[in-house]
C-alpha cells in the first residue's frame, strides 16, 4: 500500500475553501429565496464590472491547474484529469451561484458561471501543458530526493504560512490568537439568549483585558514579543525540518523561510500603515525575537527529522500560549476592523483566519508525524 501523500490534494481543498469563502461572503443574512426569484436557469445582469469578471476567471485558473495536477499525480491521463477538473470547478461554481439567492447582498449570474468554467479551463490547459513538458515529473524526481514521502501535507502548510502574516498580527509572526475570537462569535450567537449570562459575562473583552493586566504586565511585554517573535519563526522551520532529506535544502529552505517572514510581514505593515511604515514593526524585542528564531533554526540544520517533529510540537504549543499573552490594542482593533472590510487586500478577512488556524493545523500534523513515525518511505508523489 503507498504510503505517497500528495501536496496538490490538500492545496486543492484550500483553494476550494477560498472559493466558497469568498464566494459566500459576508455569510449574514440568509433567508429562503421566494419560488419567483429563484431560478435554475442564472440570470444574466444587465451592468457587469471589468475587474468582476476578470477576478472570476483570475479565482478559478489556478484552482483548475491544482486540481488538475492533483488528478495527474493520482495516476489519470491528461483527457480525464482535464474533463474531471473542468466538470467539478463547473458544478460547484453552479451550486455557488444558485445558493447567492439566499443572500440578500449576493446576485447570481449565469457570466460568473461561465467565466469560472473558463477559468477553470485555462488552468486545466496550463496544467496539461506544463504536465507535456514533463516539469511535473522533474518536481517528482527533485521531491523523491529532497523530501521524505509523506511530506504532501507539510508542504501545503508552508505554502500557506505567509498567508496568514498578510493581516497583521498582534505582535510579529505572532499568529495562533483564536481564544478572543471564539469569545467574541459565542457572544454573538448567544445574544439575547438565557445562555449569554450563563456562559459569559456581558463584554467578553473586558475580561479578557482583565486576564492582561494580571498575567502580562508592561514590564513583560517586551519579553513576550521576543519570545512570540522567535516561536512563530521556528514553527514554520520545524515543520521543513520535519519534512527536508538533505541538510544543504535545510539551509536553503530555513534561509528563504526567514526572508519571507521578514518580506511578508513588511508588505503587511506597507499597505496598513503605509510604504514609509514597511519596518516600524522591527523593534528591539522584534529584532531580539527575530536572532533568537534564526539560531534556534541553525540547530535544528543537523538534527534528524523526528526531533524536529518533537521540537516542532513545544514550539507551536509555546506561540499558541504567548500570542494569547499579547495585549490587546484599541489601534490594533481599528486596523482589523480595516482589513475586514477590505480596505488593503480585499480577501474578505480571509487571511485572518489563515493566522489563526495555522499554528493549530501544523500542531495537528506535527503530532500526526510522530504518530506515524516515517512507518515507510517509498517514492513521493507531488
Amino acid at each position: 500500500m503507498s504510503v505517497h501523500r500528495s501536496s496538490a490534494w490538500p492545496l486543492t481543498w484550500v483553494a476550494i475553501a477560498l472559493i466558497v469563502y469568498a464566494t459566500l461572503h459576508p455569510w449574514s443574512g440568509w433567508h429562503w429565496p421566494e419560488s419567483q426569484v429563484f431560478r435554475w436557469v442564472l440570470p444574466k445582469l444587465g451592468i457587469e464590472v471589468a475587474n468582476d469578471l476578470m477576478a472570476n476567471i483570475l479565482g478559478y485558473l489556478p484552482f483548475g491547474l491544482i486540481m488538475c495536477v492533483a488528478h495527474l499525480r493520482s495516476g489519470r491521463g491528461p483527457v480525464v484529469s482535464a474533463f474531471l477538473t473542468v466538470l467539478s470547478g463547473s458544478a460547484m461554481s453552479y451550486a455557488l451561484e444558485l445558493t447567492q439567492f439566499a443572500l440578500p447582498f449576493r446576485v447570481p449570474s449565469i457570466t460568473d458561471w461561465m467565466l469560472n468554467t473558463l477559468g477553470m479551463a485555462w488552468g486545466a490547459l496550463a496544467a496539461l501543458t506544463i504536465h507535456a513538458l514533463g516539469l511535473v515529473d522533474v518536481w517528482h524526481r527533485l521531491r523523491q530526493r529532497w523530501f521524505i514521502a509523506q511530506a504532501g501535507h507539510g508542504l501545503a502548510l508552508l505554502w500557506m504560512w505567509p498567508l496568514g502574516l498578510l493581516f497583521p498580527p498582534p505582535l510579529p509572526l505572532g499568529e495562533g490568537q483564536l481564544l478572543p475570537r471564539l469569545r467574541v462569535m459565542l457572544m454573538e450567537a448567544t445574544r439575547d439568549t438565557p445562555l449569554q449570562q450563563w456562559i459569559l459575562p456581558a463584554d467578553p473583552l473586558t475580561m479578557w483585558s482583565t486576564f492582561h493586566s494580571s498575567v502580562a504586565s508592561s514590564s513583560w511585554a517586551p519579553v513576550i514579543e521576543s519570545l512570540t517573535t522567535a516561536a512563530g519563526l521556528l514553527a514554520p522551520v520545524c515543520v521543513a525540518c520535519a519534512v527536508a532529506r538533505p541538510r544543504s535544502l535545510r539551509v536553503i529552505l530555513l534561509t528563504g523561510l526567514v526572508l519571507l517572514a521578514i518580506g511578508v510581514t513588511a508588505l503587511s505593515t506597507a499597505l496598513n500603515f503605509g510604504p514609509v511604515h514597511a519596518f516600524t514593526w522591527l523593534t528591539l524585542p522584534a529584532v531580539v525575537g527575530m536572532l533568537l528564531g534564526a539560531f534556534g533554526a541553525v540547530f535544528l540544520v543537523d538534527r534528524s527529522r523526528t526531533t524536529c517533529a518533537v521540537l516542532g510540537v513545544f514550539v507551536v504549543i509555546s506561540l499558541i500560549g504567548l500570542i494569547h499573552l499579547a495585549p490587546l490594542d484599541p489601534y490594533y482593533a481599528q486596523t482589523l476592523q480595516a482589513w475586514e472590510n477590505g480596505r488593503f487586500i480585499r480577501f474578505h478577512g480571509l487571511a485572518r483566519w489563515f493566522g489563526i488556524l495555522w499554528p493549530y493545523v501544523a500542531l495537528v500534523w506535527l503530532i500526526g508525524r510522530l504518530w506515524g513515525h516515517e512507518a515507510q518511505e517509498p517514492a513521493a508523489a507531488v
